[in-house]
């Protein structure tokens, strides 16, 4: 009775499991799928838009390591005797599909070489300096085995506060929130090998991600690994107030006065305050953006009007470029984040980025961008950034040697298809490496 149990279960489990599998290799390869059958239809972001998209992401990602959890649980099930039911063992066919598909995902990943080359290539303005090395290396083979290595050569200064007092304080009256200060604080890593002679090192600041709403610093990215490690960057994950208890543009005005700090202090970790270059991803690409276009404007700098908080350049992964071509994304911004009782085009205009490229050409503050997207993102549609460097190129002289948007579109990138090692976020690692070498070496 115990056995026939135990069977049952096991058996019943493989199924779910087969189909659920098979549900998200489709929509790894189809991002329409996603669109369709969760549309965004309300101020609202669906969370099961955002938990499919991540799956998605995941099988995009780690399709090796999910290749070998497949070929345990198919082990399990035989040797557990699940394959004594019809469901079961019919399915296992359809699992077959899925290994396969999973193989495929590798190889897309893997291919996606040729696209970063080219890219490289371009920003060189012939073949590039250097080519992207190969991921069966003995140094990134154990990186792509490993999703989340880490190199052991670093130290990291943890929760740095940036705020003043009266800062700090008001965001305590503000809220009755005694936490909220708490995210008012930034993370610096340097490498430990470092030599002593290098001189002061270019800083990169990355802005996190999550609609604006939800999200934190804690998390190292590949590309700020490879920065760190390959050519002595400092790197800063910063923290910052969210919504809905912080309406946008408190976001806004905490990456300010983290740059304030960083103005006045990076020097003391070893880093260049006047070299700073800004990385985002998702809604992080919006507010590193909109930091890059709206420097030293004092609306957004209260009580630091007279800080310098111009940035040498832009990163944006996936970024949310545009907040108000999509009507829903719109309303979204307006009343979830900006937290507005009516949808004010005016307000949207003025904080999406992707309309702002020709007042920053005006005002001096169009600085070099790299925008990086995913054609299979369901989340931050890929036009987005094909819309940004479009309107970019329009006002920028092809001639303008330091004013050039930067432009990749991974066929098929997810959208968080930069946050662990993989054969794709390898290459991305590399095509930021090479662009921020470029364009500190053009600063110097």
């Amino acid at each position: 009775m115990l056995i026939t149990l135990v069977t049952s279960v096991i058996g019943t489990c493989y199924a779910l499991n087969v189909i659920l599998s098979l549900f998200i290799l489709v929509v790894a390869f189809n991002k329409q799928v996603i669109l369709e059958l969760f549309p965004l239809k309300t101020s609202t972001m669906p969370k099961p838009l955002i938990i499919v998209e991540v799956l998605a992401a995941t099988f995009s990602e780690l399709p090796l390591h999910l290749l070998f959890v497949k070929y345990i649980s198919i082990q399990i099930t035989w040797l557990f005797g699940g394959f004594r039911y019809t469901l079961p063992w019919l399915l296992s066919f359809l699992d077959y599909i899925t290994l396969f598909g999973l193989f495929l995902l590798f190889v897309e990943s893997w291919k996606e070489d040729a696209v970063v080359q080219e890219a490289i290539k371009d920003m060189a303005g012939g073949d590039p300096a250097d080519s992207v090395d190969s991921i069966m290396s003995t140094s990134y083979a154990k990186r792509i085995m490993n999703p989340l290595w880490t190199p052991k050569d670093i130290v990291m200064y943890p929760n740095i506060t940036y705020a003043t007092n009266e800062e700090l304080t008001e965001a305590i009256e503000r809220t009755n929130d005694h936490d909220q200060p708490r995210k008012m604080a930034l993370d610096i890593y340097k490498s430990t090998k470092t030599p002593k002679n290098s001189g002061l090192r270019p800083v990169l600041v990355h802005i996190h991600g999550g609609a604006w709403t939800v999200g934190d610093k804690n998390t190292l990215y590949p590309h700020e690994k490879t920065l760190l490690t390959e050519e002595n960057w400092i790197i800063v994950n910063v923290g910052f107030r969210l919504a809905p208890v912080n309406p946008y543009p408190i976001h806004l005005m905490d990456i300010k006065r983290a740059l304030r700090y960083l103005k006045r202090c990076i020097s003391t970790f070893g880093g260049d305050p006047n070299f700073i270059v800004l990385s985002g991803d998702s809604s992080g690409g919006h507010l590193a953006a909109m930091t890059a276009f709206t420097a030293n404007e004092p609306e957004y700098q209260p009580g630091f009007e007279n800080v310098d908080t111009s940035v040498k350049g832009v990163i944006s992964i996936n970024g949310s470029l545009d907040i108000q071509s999509d009507s829903h994304r719109g309303e979204f911004f307006a009343k979830k984040v900006a937290m507005k009782d009516t949808i004010d085009t005016e307000f949207l205009s003025k904080h999406s980025p992707v309309d702002l490229v020709g007042k920053a050409k005006e005002n001096g503050l169009l600085v070099p961008f790299l925008v990086i997207t995913g054609s299979r993102d369901a989340i931050v549609d890929c036009s987005i950034g094909q819309r940004f460097k479009k309107n970019y190129d329009q006002v920028v002289d092809e001639k303008a040697i330091n004013s050039q948007c930067a432009f990749v579109q991974l066929p098929a990138a997810h959208h968080i298809f930069h946050v662990s090692w993989s054969p794709r976020s390898l290459y991305t690692s590399r095509l930021i490496q090479i662009w921020c070498q470029q364009t500190y070496n053009k600063n110097k």
